[in-house]
């Protein structure tokens, strides 16, 4: 009797356990705007038998500069812990270009799947002042963000 109770608490605290949603957060700052990067394991999406481990992550770009940006280009660089390497580049973000006045914060939810338990994301975006049309590119630096299954030793 007590081996079975063991065992059944053991499985109840392994099936909490990773069910959990372990959050970190990760953050940079490129002249005044400032990224903030939370991540977060998603079991219910994912499929560790299949190799598909989907990752959500949540952004929060704050601009504390004194001019207004638009938001023009995003560029990804993921990397997982069996080799896997993708470039991901595109217009906007989240199919939009936002724009974001002193003081003002964007926040916005994605995902990405990777073939490991273990990974990581960084990038950058391409960012324009919204006072003139002409005004050129900048680089804000999205920071290295892990990606991670919370009771995986991979």
């Amino acid at each position: 009797m007590i081996f079975v109770d063991y065992y059944s608490d053991l499985i109840f605290f392994m099936v909490n356990f990773i069910n959990m949603k372990r959050t970190r957060v990760y953050r940079a700052t490129t002249d005044g705007i400032r990224v903030h990067v939370r991540s977060r394991f998603e079991p219910e999406f994912s499929k560790p038998m299949d190799q598909r481990f989907i990752f959500s992550y949540s952004i929060t770009i704050e601009n504390k500069s004194p001019q207004g940006i638009k938001v023009l280009k995003r560029r990804w660089h993921i990397v997982d812990s069996i080799g896997h390497v993708r470039e991901v580049e595109g217009s906007g973000i989240v199919g939009v270009q936002p724009e974001i006045l002193p003081g003002r914060v964007f926040e916005y939810d994605s995902a990405c799947d990777l073939k490991s338990c273990l990974g990581t994301m960084s990038g950058i975006y391409e960012v324009q002042s919204n006072q003139r049309t002409e005004a050129p590119l900048f680089q804000v630096k999205i920071p290295t963000f892990h990606l991670e299954v919370p009771w995986a030793l991979c």
